[in-house]
């Protein structure tokens, strides 16, 4: 009989056996004896013996070594060991009769002694990482001995039921020491400390709210918490001294993730002197049609203006004794920020086009800005400062930098400034350019008809041409025709480029998934991954990326039907869990079974179809995407494939379907390319949830099939995937860049020579979570070009990362785009031209376009678009550029921007 191991609760191993005597009495056989070895608790440990035998000789050496399941630690051995070291893990014994020996374990239940490890600091997300800072209060060093450990909010740990961040088993903290977990960072910030822990496989990352509870966690055991009231929470919040009381949530720490606490360096307030005169424009010109007084604060505090304090006249009004423009008590202008003030505006008007939504209008008469003329500022009753300029016209006289000198006005050949309200003043580009914008009025009289397909027309009080959201537009081969897609809307609109003409919307109508071949998982909650149709449950397509390619004279655009929720909304809220929401039981026959959470309970669906009114009783239910991808005819909108569940399958073949997010979108396909290996056609989708990238053949469109799934360990939420042909490649080979926006990075994957694709490199980027986003290449200086919005950043910029060898690329530098606007949402590249997407800082103000020289990185032409222009891109010819403006409405809904595409003529530059 062998001996084995096993776990269990007193569980015997081997049988008692005595020595025999032979047939031949004189041939006494050697004695043997047996072990009995007992293991408590079940489940708790594992023992090794070295040798394993049935039964020893006398004398024989037996080592027994105890191994600790996880969450378990060794405690003791007991029974027949003589005077060895019974704690100790490894038993030497001598077999010299039977023996039975027990192994005894025990679950860890230690904790650090009261006050030993606490969190000491806290921060969310003021300009930085959110993160949780513990400190060990004692002269030992303290090590996580067990895997059981983790740091959580209050909502993950007891609702959302979240492991939140796991610290690893090992970890030390050194006596007076910190840890320091980024609670929404997948890789460690440029900033924190080298030892920060963040989200990896198996964590939940979590941001930190303005009211929220940190916790420490033990064995699901509150060890250590932090509360803060919703507004109370500062920038930092922490322990003064380190492990003494929490200071108090009215004042701010400066954030010392990994060092001591200690207060913020004093800084003086903004005081009157710091209010100068900026910028002056008077209409007429492109830039900025209509008058404006722009004021910066040169101090890095906000400064509050008090009542009828401050005052801007020109001279006729002060000869005449008349009363100007008074800036209204409690308008507040931020540490080195702006104020627009519109003095040829009565408090009423309509804003102009490109006058930000916080201007301040004339309460007063109104008066105009003239040439030749001289403007002042007053505070207290004195000229706190004033601006002559020349009677000749510019696009604007300012200073520059902002709060610094003003511009010399030589003649009207001097360098000129842009027209930037409320923005940094920048230099005038050799080139202004007019957008023909396009948006949807003319379709408004078509809502009913376009709804009947499955369009969708929903905002509050919107009509069609308010509600549509441009997000992404892609170009037809010969330039002709472009397409973008209404995400929101659930459609796709065409465009002719040559007449400069919206022709088309083509709904995209509703997935059946209680059809064969379109299974969702439609549960987080039930510990599986159950793939199945769904009778009268369907998905709205809502592409967010598209593309196009042409085959056998046939335009066709490629779809990723990501879905969107309008949710974030102070009075307007479109998601609610099936379980929430009142099924129609004439058509739901098992309403109680379907509205539990392992069913349909949790799955997330629209209270609006095609009203801005919920529905009351639900007869269908319509979730958020196709968690597929598509492709459409681009002359008539048929829809000619759909992948139907194959994303999930094979997501979950490689094991990284997002079990987590099925309750929403699954998959979440987010964007989409093509390009052409050897003689295939491939579709490359971004997989934003699953945090991969699925390669399917679509050379004939009536039998597609998959190619591979490219995954890379540490990237998360591919948000753009970038297609570099072969003949563009530095090593002749195609290249795939995909930018990864949750952890900030750029994966180059390379042809082999199979006709698939292998890792070729990977750059973090500085910034944090949403350093990349959207990439563009230039074969002609071998640079990749990728939008950085990182939440680590001060501003927006571009960053600049040389191509050259795939094999290992490499950050050379950044434009900083700050000057034209609050971000930038994407970027595109021809023949030697950069061309960026900008919004406004008030998101439902126009935007521009910048197109810079992608060698020299100057600034050759801007553009005034529509609101909050999303995705940009070149016509193949080079000759146009083309933006989806998404005209996203405010947080409160009131304003509500036209949903636009603005198209603009490249200029011919020497």
């Amino acid at each position: 009989m062998k001996l084995k191991p096993i776990v269990g609760s007193l569980l015997m191993l081997g049988l008692l056996s005595g020595c025999e005597l032979a047939d031949d009495d004189n041939d006494l056989e050697p004695l043997r004896y047996q072990l009995i070895l007992n293991i408590t608790e079940q489940s708790a440990g594992n023992v090794v013996i070295s040798p394993e035998r049935a039964d020893y000789e006398q004398g024989a050496i037996v080592m027994l070594n105890a191994q600790a399941a996880q969450g378990y630690k060794f405690v003791s051995w007991s029974g027949d060991i003589g005077n060895a070291d019974y704690s100790a893990t490894s038993l030497t014994l001598t077999m010299n009769n039977h023996k039975e020996v027990t192994a005894t374990f025990s679950q860890i239940t230690e904790t650090p002694s009261a006050g030993q490890v606490v969190i000491n600091e806290v921060r969310s997300n003021e300009g930085g990482y959110d993160f949780i800072e513990l400190f060990n209060n004692s002269e030992q060093a303290f090590t996580f001995s067990d895997a059981n450990w983790a740091v959580n909010d209050l909502k993950g740990f007891e609702i959302d039921k979240e492991p939140g961040i796991k610290i690893p088993q090992g970890t030390t903290i050194a006596a007076g020491g910190f840890l320091v977990i980024a609670t929404d960072q997948t890789s460690i910030p440029f900033d924190a400390p080298t030892d920060t822990l963040v989200a990896t496989a198996g964590d939940t990352d979590f941001g930190l709210g303005k009211g929220d509870t940190a916790l420490l966690v033990h064995n699901n055991q509150i060890v250590d918490s932090a509360h803060w009231s919703d507004g109370s929470h500062v920038s930092t919040w922490g322990r003064l001294p380190d492990g003494g009381n929490w200071h108090t949530q009215d004042e701010a720490l400066a954030p010392t993730p990994g060092a001591a606490n200690k207060l913020p360096a004093p800084v003086d307030g903004a005081t009157a002197a710091n209010i100068v005169i900026n910028e002056v424009v008077s209409k007429g010109r492109d830039d900025a049609d209509f008058d404006f007084v722009e004021l910066y604060n040169t101090s890095s505090e906000p400064f509050v203006f008090a009542a009828n304090e401050w005052e801007l006249v020109d001279l006729d009004r002060e000869a005449n004794n008349q009363a100007g423009l008074t800036i209204p008590a409690g308008t507040e202008i931020p540490g080195h920020g702006f104020i627009v003030l519109l003095p040829n505006l009565v408090t009423g008007a309509q804003l102009p086009n490109g006058a930000p939504a916080t201007a301040i209008l004339n309460d007063n008469e109104d008066f105009g800005l003239g040439k030749g003329e001289t403007i002042k500022l007053k505070y207290q009753g004195q000229v706190h400062q004033q601006v002559s300029y020349g009677d000749f016209h510019v696009n604007s006289y300012g200073r520059f930098p902002d709060g610094m000198e003003f511009i010399e006005l030589v003649d009207e050949n001097a360098p000129q400034l842009y027209a930037s309200p409320g923005r940094k003043n920048f230099k005038t580009p050799m080139h202004v350019g007019a957008a023909t914008t396009l948006n949807f009025t003319s379709f408004n009289d078509q809502e009913a008809a376009l709804e009947s397909k499955g369009f969708r027309v929903f905002g509050k009080g919107a009509d069609l041409a308010a509600d549509v959201e441009p997000e992404y537009v892609a170009v037809s081969a010969d330039s002709s025709t472009a397409w973008v897609s209404l995400q929101e809307n659930n459609g796709l609109a065409k465009i002719d480029l040559t007449t400069k003409t919206i022709t088309d919307i083509f709904p995209l109508g509703f997935k059946d998934y209680g059809m064969a071949g379109n299974e969702i998982d439609a549960s987080d909650k039930d510990n599986m991954i159950k793939l199945q149709t769904r009778a009268n449950v369907v998905g709205m397509y809502q592409p967010d990326g598209i593309a196009t390619f042409t085959q056998d004279g046939i335009d066709y655009v490629l779809t990723a039907n990501e879905g969107d929720i309008r949710d974030w909304f102070s009075n307007f809220a479109e998601g609610e869990k099936v379980a929430d929401i009142v099924l129609d039981e004439s058509v739901f026959t098992d309403v109680s079974i379907l509205q539990n959470n392992v069913e349909l309970g949790r799955l997330l669906v629209s209270q609006y179809v095609d009203s801005d009114t919920a529905a009351s009783s639900h007869n269908k239910l319509y979730s958020f995407g196709a968690r597929s991808f598509s492709i459409f005819n681009g002359d008539t909108g048929e829809q000619v494939f759909d992948s139907g569940s194959s994303l999930a399958f094979e997501a979950n073949k490689a094991g990284v379907y997002p079990d987590g997010r099925s309750d929403a979108k699954g998959t979440e396909p987010e964007s989409v390319t093509t390009g052409m290996v050897a003689n295939k056609r491939y579709a490359f989708i971004a997989l934003e949830r699953a945090d991969a990238v699925a390669v399917y053949d679509i050379s004939d469109v009536n039998a597609v099939s998959f190619v591979q799934m490219l995954v890379t360990q540490g990237d998360y939420a591919p948000e753009g995937v970038l297609f570099i042909t072969a003949d563009q490649s530095p090593t002749s080979k195609a290249q795939l860049v995909v930018a990864n926006e949750d952890s900030g990075n750029i994966t180059v994957y390379s042809e082999n020579n199979e006709g698939k694709f292998d890792f070729a490199s990977r750059l973090l980027i500085e910034g944090g979570e949403g350093a990349a986003e959207i990439t563009a290449y230039d074969a002609q200086t071998k640079r990749l070009f990728v939008v950085n919005n990182g939440s680590l950043l001060n501003a927006p910029r571009i960053e600049v990362i040389d191509f050259a060898n795939p094999n290992n690329i490499a950050t050379l530098g950044a434009i900083d785009i700050s000057y034209y606007g609050a971000g930038v949402n994407s970027v595109a590249v021809s023949n030697g031209k950069l061309a960026a997407a900008i919004e406004s800082g008030v998101k439902t103000d126009t935007g521009v376009v910048a197109m810079f020289n992608t060698s020299s990185y100057e600034l050759e032409m801007i553009s005034a678009v529509g609101a909050l222009p999303d995705m940009v891109t070149f016509s193949p010819d080079g000759k146009l550029i083309i933006t989806a403006d998404e005209g996203e409405p405010s947080e409160d809904y009131n304003v509500d921007p036209l949903g636009s595409v603005s198209i603009i003529t490249v200029p011919t530059i020497q």
